[in-house]
């Protein structure tokens, strides 16, 4: 279950860290392996200053230092991710087995290259069908109503802000990922994920290409199961594979639906403020009066007057602001 006390916190590395985006086109993620008659597959990302145009891939081996004769394009079937794209490179001829080819982005600056490194191996697993996806249910929760928020006093690093709301909505993800066994051969495919209700109604499709985290689903209510189905495309030949329909039970994940939030973990979080977040003011004031009992300080604890809350000047942490609107949209999110 997700943990609201500690992600409704921002972190002092949240304020100590910058955010410096990348400049121009880099890589984002490349598999490392790929079959002799295969491809070479690519993430590609850009944030800022982004050159117009497709990037075009530079694939060169290592050992002989030649720049890898193919073609490029899209990979097709995929929709748009936003700043991210997927290129397939097609070698003209066979790759070396056991040689290992560098991927760069042709027009990068040659002080600044990022490169990956793939490795052409006879002995890569095509098989993806024949290895199930690593599947699990898991509750996650935001606030269901609108989120107050505190300042708690500053650290080296600067203030932080907690937000909380009186109520949280639980809903189950469920997340789909390649088993260790399909990883490698998973990047010469694209796999579509169908989500299905019980009667096998489709609710959801979702593609992707490579490992990791995969896809997920959001249930708004428990079901005893939930079922899905995955079709494998071969970015080599086209080809395709088809699964049957898979079905994972909910198990022992927990219940859905609205809950009060549990003060017992809240409240003393609410205590660090420097003044109570609006509609908690007794939360604050018993954990602060348990708090300088337990330390053996004297001081007033409870000066302040009732409705006393988060200035609308602050400026939340991503984090704070994101699961405050979370309340916001919780009663509204359309349930699939």
């Amino acid at each position: 279950m997700g943990a609201l006390a500690a992600m409704g916190t921002s972190s002092p590395s949240d304020a100590c860290t910058p955010n410096i985006p990348v400049r121009g086109d880099y890589l984002a993620a490349v598999p490392r392996t790929v079959p002799l008659d295969g491809v070479v597959v690519a993430g590609v990302r850009c944030d800022v200053d982004c050159p117009e145009g497709t990037p075009v891939l530079v694939v060169k081996d290592n050992g002989t230092g030649e720049v890898v004769a193919g073609t490029q394009e899209l990979v097709a079937d995929l929709p748009a991710a936003g700043p991210e794209s997927s290129l397939v490179f097609r070698p003209a001829a066979p790759l070396a087995d056991g040689h290992t080819y560098s991927v760069t982005l042709e027009g990068q600056d040659p002080s600044d290259t990022r490169e990956a490194k793939v490795t052409a191996s006879a002995d890569v697993d095509l098989a993806v069908g024949a290895h199930a996806m690593a599947a699990s249910v898991n509750l996650e929760e935001s606030w269901y109503d609108t989120a107050s928020c505190c300042e708690i006093t500053p650290s080296v690093c600067g203030p932080e802000q907690l937000c909380v709301g009186k109520e949280v909505e639980r809903y189950v993800v469920f997340r789909l990922r390649n088993s260790e066994a399909a990883l490698e051969g998973a990047g010469q495919y694209v796999q579509t994920v169908t989500f299905l209700s019980a009667d096998g109604a489709e609710l959801d499709k979702q593609a992707a290409w490579g490992g990791g985290e995969f896809v997920k689903h959001t249930y708004m209510d428990a079901a005893p199961e939930y079922c899905y189905q995955v079709t494998y495309k071969s970015l080599i030949d086209g080809a395709t594979i088809e699964k049957e329909r898979t079905c994972v039970p909910h198990g022992d994940a927990g219940a859905t639906g609205v809950f009060p939030t549990d003060m017992e973990v809240f409240g003393p979080q609410i205590g660090k403020c420097s003044s109570p977040p609006e509609g908690f003011e007794d939360v604050w004031s018993a954990a602060r009066k348990e708090s300088a009992t337990e330390t053996g300080e004297a001081r007033e604890t409870c000066s302040v007057s009732a409705g006393g809350g988060a200035s609308s000047g602050w400026a939340l942490s991503a984090i704070g602001l994101a699961l405050a609107l979370a309340g916001r949209v919780g009663r509204r999110r359309e349930r699939r």
